[in-house]
């Protein structure tokens, strides 16, 4: 459910910062080169550009659309005026507009308005084509920042650097200033001219989403990272305030009771802890990150999914600073550092850095409990181990040229009685512009307790897994290819990898058509997909075949349709009957049925205030604990309201029905409502209300226990923020809950809690 808006939002993300098929050719990137002068002078951000500072700052204009026009002229003017003076760089824009009053911008919090009309600039430090930050400001000042990685083709916009930046509307438009300290980037930690890359950009929603830059780029290159032009200079860089002390503390009072006795008393518990995290820059290439006592707790709650008839678990992202900065030192195409895994550590240090063609990255960590994904093929389950562990990471990559990267990793997560270490090599080579090739090769050794093994005593066993992708992506055609297999026995146990027995192939083509900047849409994709899952033994666990058709249209309109058709195999004997002996064959010991859905999505934006999304999935389903094929819809529908640049409402609903042998098996509806007020860059005050209503049918499912099972969270926050790090946050939550054994939904848990942290620059 909601898969096409997530993949929405990471397109969305990726039009921003670059990743799709568009780059330049190397003679573009030496011709467009840039020289950044340098200042003694100091800057007030306060986004007025009257400063004497900026008649010295090299001009540049953005006048070249890359997105979704092939470099085609833009029909509005921007200007941007660069300068540095070794502690900060200093960036400028002034964004034109024929139609001021159409200006999408609103307060909000940080990363929260990439829809946005933006500005901002792409910068690799190290000129490796391999990382790039991302730094992006609405008309107010709201800051978007995050990482670029190219070698997973993925961005991670977690991170949450500390800079500065302001922003003034205009009657001609909007300008806006930033300042970025070079203590925040990692880079070359020498007294030369430093050659660096840069791109200047600018994000127009209006009918279409245009991206504004000063450079052209090439759609048959399909890395953008390679096509920035240089940029020299940075004499004087230096990380001078390279260490940064926040202490944390952590107020809260919880309340329990026993929602199922009536007469249950609330039992309360206090808590105040404290907490101190360190961030030492070495030099500007190396960074070391310790944490004591940390407070790992979100303060917002992850948004809703429904896990209804799920067979494998379900992926959250990190929110937690530990391990959000330089965690793309630890990307690999398997996911192997999942750091959810690791709930409540004690204590955690980590040290990543790049020198020259070497990048590395270690980190370790204490948890006072352990959570472990064990996989599957048709299914994983989540166990967790009443015992303390240790968990930790090794990365290393080189870079062999500007095509070729080889690097090897190493994870481990232990117990007194327990281990699980994975160590691998990986590998992507770019044969051309628009062809590459990625692979990476994995063991595992495992040790299980006897507790959690399904022999009942203690077991030792290794494994292996492997991957092999390549990819075509130039400006009509798209073609992805891959396959992996992975292990009987195999386990990443610090990752998310929820399968294992598992051979995949897999096939993908997109073909784009291309309108013209008059036209009411801009662009078409025709795609095809194939993929073919078996076990290790060859026996058939899954076989579909997919198409799909998108189109985009006016007031930032787009449309999908898709088509899937499925051959699947059901859970096995002994995952339906638990008192059959285990069996983890295939053949003989499962059902096959057959799915096919039509999948219809669409979301348009009518005005810069109000946007809409909706998704209908209307097919067959498998109802594994029945061991049936049924019939399915699911209904998706979100709306965006801003009431003015303050206020925002924020509304979705899920709908999900499975009917099997002309009776109904569950209805689940999941209700999200949020609504922010933002009073101005730095503070906020949000409540949040999530509601789960599951319905199950117990004439029609044997699994299901209780009639009804009904969730309820509501969540009022205050928060004032200087910075990502230095915080206040006041705030209260509770959790309500009912089933058949309960007349009406109760109150079971309820948390008034505060947090404080400041980051002290010494």
């Amino acid at each position: 459910m909601k898969f096409i808006k997530r993949g929405i939002s990471v397109l969305a993300c990726a039009l921003i910062l670059g990743i799709q098929p568009s780059y330049a050719e190397k003679s573009t990137v030496k011709s467009t080169q840039l020289n950044i002068p340098h200042t003694d002078l100091e800057l007030n951000v306060d986004g007025e550009l009257n400063e004497t500072l900026w008649l010295q700052a090299l001009d540049i204009s953005l006048n070249i659309v890359n997105s979704p026009w092939n470099n085609k002229p833009s029909p509005v003017s921007t200007k941007a005026k660069i300068i540095e003076n070794g502690e900060f760089i200093y960036v400028s824009f002034i964004a034109q507009d024929p139609n001021p009053e159409l200006i999408q911008g609103f307060l909000g919090d940080r990363d929260t308005r990439w829809r946005d009309d933006l500005v901002g600039f792409k910068l690799d430090t190290y000129n490796n084509r391999r990382l790039s930050y991302q730094f992006f400001v609405n008309p107010y000042g709201v800051q978007h920042d995050q990482i670029e990685n190219e070698m997973t083709r993925t961005t991670d916009a977690a991170w949450d650097g500390i800079w500065e930046s302001a922003g003034v509307v205009t009657t001609e438009g909007y300008q806006v200033e930033i300042a970025i300290p070079y203590h925040i980037l990692n880079f070359d930690d020498n007294d030369d001219v430093k050659t660096w890359a840069i791109e200047l950009i600018r994000l127009y929603p209006r009918d279409s989403h245009l991206r504004i830059s000063h450079i052209a780029l090439d759609r048959d290159d399909s890395c953008w990272l390679c096509q920035i032009p240089e940029i020299t200079g940075f004499k004087e860089a230096k990380a001078s305030k390279n260490l940064m002390l926040t202490p944390t503390l952590v107020a809260s009072r919880n309340e329990n009771r026993e929602i199922f006795t009536p007469t249950t008393d609330w039992q309360s518990e206090n808590d105040i802890d404290a907490g101190l995290d360190l961030r030492w820059g070495i030099n500007a290439n190396t960074l070391l990150n310790v944490t004591v006592n940390p407070d790992f707790s979100n303060v917002e709650s992850d948004a809703g999914q429904l896990s209804v008839n799920k067979t494998f678990s379900l992926f959250y992202d990190e929110k937690r600073q530990f391990f959000v900065e330089n965690s793309e030192y630890f990307s690999s195409d398997f996911d192997l550092v999942y750091t959810r895994n690791i709930a409540d550590p004690e204590y955690g240090a980590k040290l990543t850095g790049t020198e020259g063609k070497h990048s590395y990255g270690a980190f370790m960590t204490n948890d006072t409990q352990t959570n472990i994904i064990l996989p599957g093929n048709t299914n994983s389950r989540l166990i967790s181990i009443d015992s303390a562990s240790e968990s930790g990471a090794i990365k290393y990559r080189y870079d062999v040229n500007e095509d070729l990267s080889v690097g090897v990793i190493s994870t481990l997560r232990q117990t007194d009685d327990y281990h699980n270490f994975v160590s691998g090599i990986d590998s992507k080579y770019r044969l051309n512009d628009s062809n590459s090739l990625q692979a990476q090769i994995l063991l595992a050794d495992t040790k299980d307790a006897a507790e959690f093994s399904q022999s009942g005593q203690e077991e030792n066993f290794n494994d292996h897994a492997f991957k092999i992708k390549y990819k075509h992506d130039s400006e009509y055609w798209q073609v992805f290819a891959e396959h992996q297999e992975i292990g009987a026995k195999f386990r990443a146990d610090l990752g998310f990898m929820p399968r294992a027995d598992y051979q995949k192939s897999n096939v993908l083509v997109n073909h784009f058509i291309y309108g013209e900047p008059d036209s009411t849409w801009q662009e078409i994709k025709i795609a095809g997909q194939w993929q073919i899952l078996h076990n290790e033994k060859g026996e058939l666990l899954e076989r579909s075949v997919a198409t799909n058709f998108s189109i985009d249209g006016p007031k930032l309109s787009f449309f999908d349709v898709m088509l899937v058709s499925a051959d699947k195999v059901g859970l096995r004997r002994h995952e339906l009957n638990f008192n059959l002996p285990i069996d983890n064959s295939i053949d003989g010991n499962t059902d096959r049925f057959q799915e096919n859905q039509a999948v219809f999505y669409a979301t348009a934006q009518p005005t810069a205030q109000f946007s809409t999304e909706f998704e209908l999935t209307i097919g067959d389903k498998i109802d594994y604990e029945n061991n049936r094929l049924g019939d399915y819809i699911a209904i998706f529908g979100n709306v965006k309201y801003n009431v003015n640049k303050h206020l925002e409402f924020e509304f979705s609903h899920t709908y999900s029905d499975l009917e099997a042998e002309n009776a109904n098996v569950f209805t689940e509806n999941l209700t999200e409502l949020r609504i922010s007020y933002q009073f101005n860059v730095n503070s906020y005050l949000k409540f949040n209300v999530v509601y789960t209503d599951i319905d199950f049918n117990l004439d029609n499912n044997a699994s299901a226990y209780t009639a009804k099972d009904n969730n309820l969270s509501t969540q009022l926050i205050y928060a004032y923020k200087i910075n990502p790090q230095t915080v206040f946050y006041l705030g209260y939550s509770d959790n309500s809950y009912q089933d058949d054994r309960l007349k009406s939904i109760s109150r079971e848990q309820r948390t008034i809690y505060s947090k404080i942290s400041y980051a002290w620059l010494p």
